[in-house]
């Protein structure tokens, strides 16, 4: 029989009996409310070993590339080392080394910590054991810490503190980082289109340079939108980035463009991909930011062309 290991438990499997009934059977509590790979609750990630095809039927391709499975339907044949994804309680110990205001809106903070992510995933940066907000990294690895751009509330659980109360220097916790919205190097030659609202650049920042890292070599195409210019952030590092990649094309987009400013888009998000980008096919598509743009912009993309497997999306919510 194989060797089977939560963490560091190992489990016993009856014959014909699969992950999530021998968890459940040593005692373990496991989120799950279907047991027919429906609901995800049960999805976990193999740290060692081979998977069965079928434990990971139903999942994104970034998922698989993660290792993510379904332990209702995984029925080990090897041994296997793993982790729920949903268990949050493995927190790593994070120095905050910079933080800075960018806008009226937006703070930049950047922490140091011991482990594993990429851009574009998101963690929990805990204020308390018990109380955290959930943020998306802006920075790749080859950067060696991970940036976050924090929308600024005055009243935020967790914003109003990173600003004003945590310090260069001192520590808090985070939790693993989790999600599919990432750049594979797999895509080299794809077509991109990343879009945001607000602090939604901040995941699309962190994949268009893990890209541009990766070596990319398609045509890239950066929308960032906010209300006025005076909310937009990185701009002139996005230009700059631009100029540096020809195939890189960044278009700062904003409802009001009191500026005046001949390089910034006037107008709605929903209404200038479709006139821009009518066509979609072979594109990985990346939406982040304002749900309602998310969701009338996720079906523009399956009716022109983008496939299941390439299209990525990340909503936030109004919590800080």
């Amino acid at each position: 029989m194989p060797t089977i290991t939560y963490e560091d438990h190992e489990i016993d499997l009856d014959a014909g009996e699969n992950l999530l009934e021998g968890l459940e059977k040593s005692g373990f509590k496991v989120p799950c409310s279907c047991s027919s790979g429906i609901c995800q609750g049960c999805i976990a990630q193999a740290l060692e070993g081979d998977l069965p095809l079928a434990a990971q039927q139903g999942l994104t391709l970034n998922q698989r590339r993660l290792n993510y499975f379904l332990t209702c339907q995984c029925y080990p044949e090897t041994d296997l080392h793993f982790t729920l994804a949903s268990n949050l309680e493995a927190r790593s110990q994070a120095t905050l080394i910079e933080k800075r205001v960018l806008n009226q809106r937006v703070l930049l903070a950047r922490f140091r910590a011991e482990m594993d992510w990429r851009a574009g995933q998101h963690i929990i940066i805990w204020r308390t054991e018990t109380r955290g907000r959930t943020y998306s990294i802006a920075s790749t690895t080859e950067d060696g810490y991970l940036e976050f751009h924090v929308r600024r509330r005055p009243d935020g659980l967790v914003s109003h503190w990173l600003e004003n109360e945590l310090q260069v220097g001192e520590q808090c916790q985070l939790s693993p980082a989790t999600g599919d919205t990432f750049y594979s190097p797999a895509m080299p030659g794809q077509p991109v289109l990343l879009v945001g609202t607000g602090t939604g650049l901040a995941p699309l920042s962190g994949i268009l340079r893990q890209a541009l890292n990766d070596g990319h070599h398609g045509e890239i195409y950066l929308y960032a939108a906010a209300g006025e210019p005076q909310q937009l952030y990185m701009v002139d590092e996005l230009k700059a980035l631009a100029d540096k990649h020809r195939d890189l094309h960044y278009f700062p987009v904003v409802h009001r463009n009191t500026s005046q400013d001949p390089g910034i888009l006037e107008g709605d998000l929903v209404e200038l991909i479709p006139q821009r980008h009518p066509k979609l096919r072979r594109f990985l598509v990346y939406l982040c930011g304002a749900e309602n743009m998310v969701d009338m912009l996720k079906d523009h993309c399956f009716f022109n062309g983008v496939m299941d497997g390439d299209l990525f999306i990340k909503t936030f919510s109004p919590g800080g």
